[in-house]
């Protein structure tokens, strides 16, 4: 029994440990970006609707879009109708942003209605931009260029 006792401590202890990394990497917008998707691609884990969405966004982006948008924490998407236009898509909250020939010239905001997975929401932004970029522009929220950029 007394065996026992310091091998459950230092079980707690180590249980506690990886507990406060996780919540520490995912404050950090690099870290979070890659450890968060890589753990809901997995079959144990707990949410199904982020599972799903997630295993959806994978299935439907190529590889080198998957890899950007883990590796920087935004995707591309290129306007299919305007030379030079990308709209950079982030992962997790925050505006489009709209680059042409490699300056932001303006921020959009398209939000759904409902509370929906972030896998789907950029989903949502690529094939909406993709299937009917001018109504989706008719539809965002348009903002200026930050001054400061």
């Amino acid at each position: 029994m007394q065996d026992i006792l310091p091998i459950s401590l230092i079980l707690l202890i180590a249980m506690i440990f990886t507990a406060r990394m996780i919540l520490l990497l995912s404050d950090t917008p690099m870290a979070s970006c890659r450890l968060w998707p890589w753990l809901r691609l997995r079959a144990w884990w707990p949410v199904a609707a982020d599972h799903a969405a997630e295993t959806l966004l994978r299935t439907a982006l190529t590889t080198e879009e998957y890899r950007q948008l883990c590796g920087m924490a935004f995707l591309d998407v290129h306007s299919p109708s305007r030379s030079g236009r990308v709209y950079r898509v982030p992962r997790g909250p925050g505006q489009v942003q709209v680059i042409e020939h490699g300056r932001m010239v303006e921020r959009l905001c398209v939000q759904p209605v409902a509370t929906v997975p972030e896998a789907d929401v950029v989903l949502m932004h690529k094939l909406l931009i993709e299937a009917d970029e001018q109504g989706y522009l008719d539809t965002a929220n348009h903002f200026p260029r930050s001054v400061w950029r």
